[in-house]
């Protein structure tokens, strides 16, 4: 009988515009362990500001090839057509990825995309070891859900 591969682990990290995600993972690069880390970036709009921000930090543990960008703004609506290829990709990397980050936008549920990991062409290769939602604290301590709401609108 063959052994089957170890599924890779996935952490998802969710959370509105301006909630600290991006700040999160970029520490969670810098301090990976050793670990080779993947990352897949999910922007709303044509300009990707944040995948820019995590592939310019020159990071050892998550070299700019293990960096994937969606630009659909919504990873839970698009996850057969979006999601699954990027995680196609990532797979397939040599030397083989420890971990994948997933950064949604600050618009998309996490729900969807948690479930995609139950589908056939996913859930023997990567498993859910977490879904991180990022807040910012003195929005909330002022009774909305981001410090910026007229960004979190038009972003809407």
């Amino acid at each position: 009988m063959t052994a089957l591969a170890p599924r890779v682990p996935c952490t998802v990290v969710t959370g509105f515009l301006g909630a600290g995600k991006t700040t999160l993972i970029r520490h969670i690069l810098e301090n990976a362990g050793g670990k080779r880390l993947a990352l897949i970036v999910n922007e709303f709009g044509d300009v990707g500001v944040d995948g820019e921000i995590l592939r310019s930090c020159g990071v050892d543990s998550c070299p700019e090839e293990n960096i994937v960008e969606l630009a659909n703004g919504c990873i839970c609506c698009t996850v057969a057509d979006d999601f699954v290829p990027a995680l196609d990709q990532i797979l397939s990397r040599s030397p083989k990825v420890d971990h994948i980050l997933i950064e949604t936008s600050g618009l998309a549920l996490p729900k969807p995309l948690v479930q995609a990991f139950q589908w056939p062409t996913v859930k023997n290769r990567v498993t859910v070891d977490g879904v991180v939602a990022v807040v910012d604290g003195a929005a909330l301590a002022d009774g909305n859900v981001a410090s910026d709401m007229d960004a979190l609108a038009a972003q809407r």
